[in-house]
C-alpha cells in the first residue's frame, strides 16, 4: 500500500468513506488529520512510513480549530514545509478540493509552486488523482524497498513488535541495500539487541516465555535458553520452537551482546573486529539472520494467539531432591566462546555446564572458586547447578 498523508478538515465526514474505500483499491492508503499541525507532526515523526501528501485546499491551521474557521494559511503552511523537508525526504504532494477558488481558473498559490488542483466533485478527477499518485511513488526508492521487503516492515504493525521499530528496520534494510560498505557497524548491533529484546517481550506477554524470566537479572540469556530448551528451571512440554530457530537466536546474541558493549567480559571482541575489519560481511549476515528470526516469529504470533494455550506449552521442571540442599566448592575450569561455563567440584572429576546467564550475571571467569547447588533432570540423567555463589576470601 501507498501511504499517503492526508490533510483535510473533513476526512472524517461520512461522505468521505466512499473516496477512502476507492483509494485502497488503487492501493492507497490515506491517513487523515484535520489540521496542518497534526499532521504535519505526524508526519515528522513518522518520515520513512509515508510516501506522498495530499492537501485539502481549505482545512485548519491548528489542532484545535472550530469549524468555519478552516482557511488556505494551512495549505501555505503545508506547502512551505514540504519544501523545507527536501534535505530529508522529498515527498510528491497533490491538491484535491471542491472550492470553485482552487478547481476554476488559476490560484495564485498554486501557481507559484507549480501545482495543480484535483477536483474531488468529478469522479474521472479521483482517478486521475490515483494515477498521478502512483505515477510518482511507484519508482521512489524508498517505496521500491518497502516492496521487496514488504514481509519484515509488517512485523511492526502493533500485533507484533510495534511502530516504534518501523525506522530501525528501515535503515537497516538501506544498509543491506546499499552497495557501499556499511561503516561503523559496531554501533548498529544496539539496534539487533533492541529488536530481539522486543521480540522476547512480545513472546513474554503471549504466556510463551515465563514472566520470572523475564524479571531476572539476565532475562535476555534466559529468554534465548528458554525458547532453546536448555533453561535450568523450565522445560517445554511441546516442541514448539524448532532447535534451528533456537540456534539462531542464541548465535545472534552472541555478536549483538558482544558487539553492543564496549567494557566488560567481551569473549569474541566484535567492537574491536567491526572497527577493523576490511569487510561487512559480518553485520550483513547478523541483519539477515535478525530478519529470519522475524519471519519465523510473524508466523509463530499468528499461529498462537491464545495465551492461555501458550501456558500450557512449558512447565517448571520437576525436581527430584535427594537429601538436603548441600553447597559444594569447585572451580570454573572454563568459559566457551558460546557462554557456557564449566564447573569442578573440588572432591570429584565430573564436571557440570554452568548456563551462560549464570555466567553473566556474577561476571564469572576462568578460574574463580565457586560454590553450587545442584539438582538432577526430571529423568535422573543429569545434573543441574541450581543456585552459584562465589567464594569470597
Amino acid at each position: 500500500m501507498i501511504n499517503v498523508l492526508w490533510i483535510d478538515d473533513e476526512h472524517q465526514e461520512k461522505e468521505m468513506d466512499f473516496f477512502k474505500l476507492d483509494a485502497q483499491q488503487e492501493g492507497i492508503n490515506l491517513i487523515g488529520y484535520t489540521s496542518f499541525e497534526e499532521g504535519f507532526e505526524k508526519l515528522e515523526s513518522n518520515l520513512n512510513r509515508f510516501d506522498c501528501i495530499l492537501l485539502d485546499g481549505l482545512f485548519f491551521e491548528k489542532k484545535n480549530q472550530v469549524k468555519g474557521t478552516e482557511d488556505v494559511i494551512g495549505l501555505g503552511k503545508a506547502i512551505g514545509r514540504i519544501n523545507s523537508l527536501e534535505s530529508k525526504k522529498v515527498f510528491p504532494w497533490f491538491v484535491l478540493s471542491g472550492k470553485d477558488k482552487f478547481t476554476k481558473g488559476e490560484n495564485d498559490l498554486l501557481k507559484a509552486n507549480k501545482a495543480k488542483c484535483f477536483d474531488k466533485t468529478k469522479p474521472q478527477h479521483l482517478e486521475l488523482l490515483f494515477k498521478a499518485i502512483k505515477d510518482a511513488v511507484s519508482n521512489r526508492e524508498d517505496y521500491q524497498l518497502k516492496l521487496k521487503y514488504k514481509a519484515i516492515l509488517e512485523i511492526t504493525q502493533d500485533e507484533y513488535l510495534g511502530k516504534e521499530h518501523y525506522e530501525r528496520l528501515l535503515i537497516l534494510i538501506r544498509h543491506l541495500e546499499g552497495s557501499q560498505k556499511i561503516e561503523n557497524s559496531e554501533d548498529q548491533l544496539n539496534s539487533l539487541r533492541k529488536v530481539i529484546e522486543s521480540v522476547f517481550t512480545k513472546l513474554g506477554k503471549m504466556g510463551i516465555i515465563p514472566e520470572e524470566i523475564l524479571q531476572h537479572k539476565g532475562w535476555i540469556n534466559g529468554s534465548s535458553l528458554f525458547l532453546s530448551n536448555m533453561h535450568s528451571e523450565y522445560e517445554h512440554l511441546k516442541a514448539f520452537v524448532l532447535p534451528v530457530i533456537g540456534e539462531n537466536i542464541h548465535r545472534l546474541l552472541n555478536i549483538v551482546q558482544d558487539g553492543a558493549h564496549s567494557e566488560g567480559n567481551l569473549r569474541l571482541k566484535v567492537d574491536e573486529y567491526l572497527n577493523s575489519s576490511k569487510s561487512d560481511y559480518l553485520f550483513r549476515s547478523s541483519v539477515y539472520l535478525l530478519f529470519d528470526v522475524l519471519l519465523w516469529f510473524k508466523g509463530f504470533v499468528d499461529k498462537h494467539p491464545y495465551r492461555d494455550s501458550n501456558l500450557t506449552l512449558w512447565g517448571k521442571k520437576n525436581i527430584s531432591e535427594h537429601g538436603e540442599n548441600e553447597w559444594i566448592e569447585g572451580e570454573i575450569l572454563e568459559v566457551k566462546v558460546n557462554g557456557w561455563g564449566t564447573f569442578k567440584p573440588n572432591d570429584s572429576y565430573k564436571t557440570i555446564g554452568i548456563p551462560p546467564y549464570m555466567i553473566e550475571d556474577n561476571d564469572f571467569k576462568e578460574g574463580n572458586g565457586v560454590k553450587v547447588i545442584t539438582e538432577p533432570s526430571p529423568d535422573g540423567q543429569k545434573t543441574y547447578i541450581k543456585e552459584i555463589l562465589p567464594i569470597t576470601e
